[in-house]
């Protein structure tokens, strides 16, 4: 009888992730005829229907809308700007991903693989964000592969690739388009990158002055604040920036870069 159970719970959690993985795919024609799958079939250039053998030519296909059981964009957003983001990515490797492969095509996929790159940046997992990419410049969208770009360009700064960061940021055209505090973070990073802590902090405290409520900025060019006083030579206030970090943002990654920072700059980490 245990084993029984055992085997029926098994199957139970089988039937629960599969049911939770299902889509649904509007597919819409050249003609403006459209029809619905539940597992896109695609071999070659052809999109097969799910029974028989009648198929359609992907050159004929307008658009293809991925409707999701278990995630929304209003979800994401949700879930990103409340701080949430290893279950936001966690949620859209789920569903989002089994289907990522198909952003060559004409789909509504490029907003949920913004979504995936943000959040895989900013939980660290830097292979996903090069994975993230490849699939977003696939997709072709110019505003996408903008905000793609941007990423790279932090994640190339990470790696202390300055020069090369310097070279993508320039390729993006208005970076100010994509996000204003964005691309004063990323100027922000570069001047103090490059020995210029001075005009680092003037791109900070536009952020600061301009876009306090910046539930993703504000806590990044905190913590870049406090950096500048650092290579400025100013402990003290290196200290009192880390402390507001620790106080803002307690069990974060800002908190212990701000308990980071406090140790560095006095030699306590304490609060």
């Amino acid at each position: 009888m245990r084993l029984t159970a055992s085997i029926l719970v098994v199957l139970a959690l089988v039937s629960s992730v599969v049911a939770q993985s299902e889509y649904a795919a509007k597919v819409t024609v050249n003609n403006g005829s459209s029809f619905v799958v539940k597992n896109l079939n695609i071999k070659g250039d052809r999109l097969y229907a799910e029974t028989g053998s009648a198929s359609s030519s992907l050159s004929m296909i307008s658009e293809i809308e991925f409707r999701f059981s278990g995630v929304s964009l209003p979800l994401c957003e949700k879930l990103f700007y409340t701080g949430d983001r290893k279950s936001l990515e966690s949620m859209l490797e789920q569903y989002v991903g089994p289907v990522a492969q198909y952003s060559y095509l004409p789909t509504n996929l490029g907003d949920y693989l913004v979504w995936m790159l943000k959040a895989q940046y900013w939980n660290g997992n830097a292979a996903g964000v090069g994975k993230t990419i490849g699939l977003i410049r696939a997709e072709k969208s110019q505003s996408h592969v903008d905000v793609a770009s941007l990423y790279f360009v932090m994640l190339l700064i990470d790696q202390g690739k300055t020069e090369d960061a310097k070279r993508v940021f320039e390729s993006v055209s208005q970076p100010e388009s994509v996000s204003v505090p964005m691309a004063e973070y990323i100027q922000g990073k570069l001047a103090l990158e490059g020995g210029d802590p001075r005009l680092a902090m003037q791109h900070v405290a536009r952020i600061l002055a301009f876009h306090s409520r910046d539930a993703e900025w504000l806590a990044p060019a905190t913590v870049l604040e406090a950096r500048i006083y650092q290579q400025l030579g100013q402990p003290q206030k290196a200290e009192a920036v880390a402390n507001e970090l620790m106080i803002a943002y307690p069990g974060t990654q800002w908190s212990t870069l701000g308990a980071q920072i406090k140790k560095e700059s006095t030699g306590n980490a304490g609060g």
